[in-house]
């Protein structure tokens, strides 16, 4: 038999395949089962228990990462919530303290000495440098590689003339960096998204402190407990805006819905606002413009099309720590995504104190 073509269809996470064929040669023709080209997950770095040893993957321990950011070198940062720390995965898979000793304050200093109280998301520039959502710190830390060191992008300050400590923040839980090296955070509690600049210099870019769902120009537009932050190449921002259960678009002078109801809602595929959320958290944008969310909720991963459509990738909604295949593993809380330049995804699985990997089919 001669196939002349192929077509593949996902429906409720099962692979399709149908075959146009054309002749006939009375040789048994073997045909790629369904399941070998199935999404793959499988757990990276921790053994689920609640702890900070490095080590090895298979022993090391997490105590609720949030958030997971990839280096230049294909290393893997994670922002290590529950311990204070900033945890390093090599590529061989070792896992290492990169920054921080575990007491909750705000302590600058070299990685060694540096303190963080609640960091909550990471990304990391071209040259290597790391931006941490210190969120109960109410500051913006950068954590420089060689010497590695830890400052204060942005933060408290305080006044010299009444000796009161205020932040421009107030909950910053999300970021990323753009190629300019501006970070732009989500300002959790006042419903704002904030860019600070490569010299510190925090500019309001959308939302009026308000929490509601209104799009429109970025002065009026609201939002309600946005969370994680993904950047394209083109300078668009994307938002996942917690509490509307929506994933959030801003341009340069507008801000917009792309994917969601609104409303919180079970594993719910399609298109815009037919698509529905459980508590949206960690993005991520891949080499294909193509966004990938961490419902936190629904316990499972998303990829949002530039058009809105949403599928999911991994996870059943139910709760749990299986690995492969990905229509049948669980999550619990995963909070955190990363993608990389050959669209593996790696995920911070929150409750279940591990980094997930995702290896999606061609």
């Amino acid at each position: 038999m001669v196939l002349i073509g192929s077509t593949m269809r996902r429906i409720q996470g099962t692979v399709l395949f149908a075959f146009v064929a054309m002749g006939c040669t009375g040789e048994d023709v073997q045909l790629t089962s369904p399941a070998s080209v199935r999404n793959v997950v499988s757990t990276l770095a921790g053994t689920g228990a609640a702890g900070t040893l490095d080590g090895l993957s298979t022993v090391a321990t997490f105590d609720h990462p949030y958030a997971v950011a990839l280096g230049p070198d294909g290393s893997l940062y994670v922002a290590d919530t529950y311990n204070n720390k900033i945890r390093k995965i090599a590529t061989d898979g070792t896992v290492a303290t990169y920054a921080g000793t575990g007491a909750a304050s705000l302590m600058d200093s070299d990685c060694a000495h540096a303190t963080f109280n609640y960091p909550t998301s990471i990304a990391v520039d071209s040259a290597g440098n790391v931006y941490v959502a210190d969120r109960a710190n109410q500051a913006i830390r950068k954590i420089t590689a060689i010497p590695c060191q830890v400052s204060t992008l942005a933060g408290p300050v305080t006044d010299v003339d009444s000796g009161n400590t205020t932040s421009p923040f107030n909950g910053p839980t999300g970021l990323t960096v753009d190629a300019s090296g501006n970070v732009y955070v989500t300002d959790f509690t006042n419903n704002t998204i904030l860019k600070v600049t490569s010299t510190g210099t925090v500019i309001p870019i959308a939302g009026n402190g308000s929490a509601g769902n209104a799009n429109g120009t970025t002065s009026i537009a609201t939002f309600n407990s946005p969370v994680g932050i993904a950047v394209d190449g083109a300078g668009n921002l994307y938002v996942a805006d917690l509490k509307n259960n929506d994933v959030r678009k801003i341009t340069s002078d507008s801000v917009s819905t792309l994917a969601g109801s609104g409303a919180q809602g079970p594993l719910t595929d399609g298109t815009g606002d037919l698509a529905a959320f459980n508590g949206p958290y960690g993005l991520a944008i891949g080499a294909d413009n193509n966004l990938y969310v961490a419902d936190r909720g629904n316990n499972a991963i998303r990829k949002v099309s530039p058009a809105g459509e949403v599928t999911t990738l991994a996870g059943t909604g139910t709760p749990g720590a299986d690995d492969d295949p990905a229509d049948t593993a669980t999550f619990n809380q995963p909070t955190g995504v990363a993608v990389d330049d050959a669209g593996i995804l790696y995920i911070a699985d929150t409750a279940n104190n591990k980094v997930r990997k995702i290896t999606l089919a061609p």
